[in-house]
């Protein structure tokens, strides 16, 4: 799972501002959910919601790459497993 260091660098690059509160925001159920923290804000229309009200137009680009990188790295990992399972 990418941390938040990665989905600001991707914002600064698509949109030319880190949208940090947006990020924070859309994982802030980590906090008590911990790996299962994706069941809330991690669909587009919800990441779109938090995007918009936290960073206006830029804000809802970048929660949606958020969920967008969370989603590639989450399928990624699983095909590398399975790719080097034993």
């Amino acid at each position: 799972m990418p941390n938040r260091n990665i989905h600001k660098k991707i914002s600064r690059a698509i949109v030319n501002d880190s949208c940090e509160r947006v990020h924070y925001l859309i994982d802030l159920p980590y906090k008590f959910l911990g790996r299962k923290h994706r069941i809330l804000f991690h669909d587009p229309i919800s990441a779109v919601i938090v995007g918009y009200l936290t960073g206006g137009k830029k804000g809802t680009i970048s929660a949606l790459t958020h969920i967008a990188t969370d989603y590639c790295m989450s399928e990624l990992d699983k095909y590398l497993k399975n790719l080097f399972k034993v």
